[in-house]
Formats: C-alpha cells, sequence, structure tokens
C-alpha cells in the first residue's frame, strides 16, 4: 500500500467524500501487509490476476528513438502453478501479430507489488493491483526479421529473450454497464545490452548495444514517446517491504515505512550516441526505513536509479486515464536488518506519472484514505538461487520498493 507527503499535494481529488465513504464497502480489499512490527510475517490478501485479452503494441528502439511500432494483441492467462503465498503467480502470454499469427509465447512471473484507490472517470471509485513482471518470451518464425521486430539476442539464445515491466488489475467498484468488471494496463521491455545482455551473466555479450524492444497495452490511445518528464523530489512514508525466502515456503513481511529521494543526474541516450535522443534518465536513490533498511546507489550491476521513456495513454475516459509511463531499473546497495544482511543488488520495475487521482486504502475500517503524490515507482531485486542475477528470468524476490513522488 502507498504512502506520500500530504502537504505536497495541492490538487483536490476528484469525490473524496465520495470515495472515502465507498471505501469502506467490501469493494475496496486491503492486502493485509501494513500496519505491523518490524520484520514480523504478515498474510496477503491479494487478488489472483485473471486472465485477459488485449489489443497492444509492438516497439522498437533504435538510437532512443521510435524506429517502428507494430499493432498486435496480447493474451494473458493464468498458469496452474502458484509458486508463493506471497501472491507470486505464474502466467502465460502469447503475442499475436494483426494477422492471428503467434509470433510470441512464455511464460511471465508476476509478482505482487502494492493495491490503492482510484477517482475513475465517473468519480467512482478503482481499486489498483499492481504485480511487477519478468520472464523469457519465445520469438516464433512469424515474428520476422532482426534487428526488428525480431531483437539480434534471441537465435542465439533458442530463441528467448527476457522481459521485465508490470501489470496493473484495476476493479471498478461502479462498473458502467456493458463494461469489464476488470481492466487492465501492462508494459514489458527488454533494453539494450548495457542492461540486458551484462557480462558474467547468462546470455552476456553483445547482441543489440544500440537497440531496445517494448510490449506494452492497452494499444488505445497510447502514443509511444522517447523523451518525458523524469522521476525527482522527495517523499516520506512510503514503504520497502521483505519476503522471507531463508527456507520453505516464502514468508510475507509486513510493509515498512520508509523515506525517499530520487536525485537527477543527467539524462542522456544509454542505448546509443551520447548526443542521441535522451530516452534515459540516472538519478540517485537513496532510502531510509524506520525498521533499519537503509538503500543507496551504487554496486557493480548497474550505476544508480535508471528510467527510460516509453509514452503515454491519452485517453481520459479509459484505464489508466491520461497516465505517462517509463521502464525502470537500478543498482543499489541494500542494507536489510531483517536478516541482517548488506549486499548489491539489480532491481526492475515500472514509474507511472499522472492517471486517476489516487489515494491509499485504509487498513482498518472506518480509517480515512490518504491522498498519494501523482508519480509511483515500483521495484523489485532479482534474484535466483538466492544470489543477484541479470539477463534471465527470476522466480522469486525479496525486496520491494514502492514510492511516490510530486
Amino acid at each position: 500500500m502507498k504512502y506520500s507527503i500530504l502537504t505536497k499535494i495541492v490538487a483536490p481529488l476528484l469525490s473524496l467524500a465520495a470515495m472515502q465513504s465507498q471505501a469502506s464497502a467490501q469493494c475496496i480489499t486491503p492486502d493485509g501487509l501494513d500496519g505491523g512490527p518490524c520484520c514480523t510475517p504478515a498474510s496477503p490478501n491479494v487478488p489472483i490476476p485473471r486472465q485477459f485479452r488485449q489489443e497492444a503494441l509492438s516497439i522498437c528502439w533504435t538510437d532512443c528513438d521510435v524506429e517502428s511500432v507494430m499493432d498486435c494483441s496480447a493474451e494473458w492467462s493464468l498458469g496452474s502453478t502458484n509458486l508463493s503465498p506471497c501472491a507470486v503467480r505464474n502466467m502465460t502470454l502469447r503475442i499475436r501479430d494483426g494477422g492471428g499469427a503467434v509470433i510470441w509465447t512464455g511464460r511471465i512471473i508476476v509478482q505482487y507489488s502494492r493495491t490503492w484507490v482510484e477517482s475513475g472517470p465517473t468519480g467512482a471509485p478503482i481499486q489498483v493491483w499492481r504485480y511487477l513482471a519478468n520472464g523469457d518470451l519465445r520469438a516464433t518464425a512469424a515474428l520476422g526479421p532482426d534487428p526488428c521486430p525480431m531483437p539480434p539476442c534471441a537465435i542465439p539464445h533458442g530463441g528467448r529473450v527476457k522481459y521485465t515491466g508490470y501489470i496493473d488489475m484495476a476493479k471498478p467498484c461502479q462498473p458502467a454497464i456493458g463494461a469489464p468488471a476488470r481492466q487492465h494496463a501492462w508494459m514489458l521491455t527488454h533494453a539494450c545490452d548495457f542492461i540486458d545482455h551484462q557480462p558474467g551473466f547468462p546470455r552476456g555479450g553483445v547482441f543489440h548495444p544500440d537497440r531496445s524492444y517494448t510490449l506494452v497495452g492497452p494499444a488505445a490511445g497510447f502514443v509511444p514517446l522517447p523523451v518525458q518528464p523524469i522521476e525527482a523530489g522527495t517523499t516520506v512514508e512510503d514503504a520497502v517491504r521483505r519476503v522471507d525466502l531463508s527456507g520453505g515456503p516464502p514468508i510475507c513481511l509486513f510493509e515498512e515505512r520508509m523515506d525517499c529521494f530520487v536525485d537527477p543526474i543527467n539524462e542522456f541516450c544509454l542505448c546509443g550516441p551520447l548526443t542521441a535522443t535522451p530516452q534515459f534518465a540516472v538519478s540517485e536513490l537513496g532510502i531510509s526505513g524506520a525498521c533499519g533498511t537503509s538503500v543507496t546507489s551504487g554496486g557493480p550491476y548497474l550505476p544508480s536509479f535508471i528510467s527510460m521513456s516509453i509514452g503515454t495513454w491519452t485517453d481520459p475516459l479509459t484505464f489508466p486515464g491520461v497516465e505517462r509511463l517509463r521502464w525502470n531499473a537500478g543498482g543499489y546497495n541494500y542494507v536489510d536488518p531483517c536478516v541482517p544482511a548488506i549486499r548489491p543488488e539489480a532491481f526492475f520495475g515500472v514509474t507511472t506519472m499522472g492517471g486517476y487521482p489516487a489515494q491509499t486504502v485504509p487498513s482498518v475500517a472506518g480509517t480515512p484514505s490518504v491522498p498519494l503524490l501523482p508519480t509511483f515507482v515500483d521495484q523489485c531485486n532479482a534474484l535466483r538461487s538466492g544470489t543477484t542475477v541479470m539477463n534471465v528470468r527470476w522466480r522469486k524476490s525479496d525486496h520491494f520498493l514502492n514510492i511516490n513522488l510530486p
């Protein structure tokens, strides 16, 4: 669940009083992860993502600019395996081209990040559940030639390409007649060699140093943009969360309140000439948690917080509303007081900006909702067999960052 600075919010939320009264109804469900003592187990209450089909876009980026955009469709379905009581799910994704041929297929691991409530276009509340996603997609012969739309790294690795991103699942409390009971927004990105083909890990090497690849939905109203506003600012009372992977089934721990700052260093092209379109932003990130968690930029994997502009949805009447989208990653030194342990880690996730006005989900019935700052940054670390991994999919994460910025 997300928390932020109240004093920095100057724009009133739509129908705030109405939303607060409806938030106590059964439609709005706390996730059960906030309010507990440091480093203690929680009992999460998180819905299972459901299958959905959606029109989508496939974007090729070259030298940090749009090379091509292809219409496609995405079919998400829930796998048979429930990987964890901490809301880790196994989903299958199939991407079809405009003629119906399957061009990508694979398993995506989705891990719960947080939930909040938005005031939709009618003023009725919408609860949003965010999941962070990663997995291997396998290209088929129908995809087309490299380097676009086929990433040059695919054939050397049996057609497999690692993607990371997110899914937002929205449940309107009062859906319009004929409207779907759930709506979705999502994005998966495979970045250039500097990030997604790091040496020293599986699939390391030189394959597409100047190219990145994105899948995004819904396609309706989405405009790819290589340059957009970036993450910046200071916030308090956001959350960091830990999952205990020390033995047996993973154990979810309660969220830890934390202070955070994101301080931009530079905007430039990370995947091409430095003077090309400045699609990427590199920033210092620092976190100080109430239980003793500390996160600082740096380490052997990635230099700091990195984000990549993807584009924006432009339709105010369709979820997620008018919302900007960025893919992100990061290299941090992470101090975990619950183990205790200090280790460098690689993180991947998403940034969304704007959308419908948002509030916290009250953890206790009758507790008022709290307005949220409009920039949402979510990340989780990449672990395989308990150690940091890059370039390939991972099954579980034990550190989650939920940040709101002005």
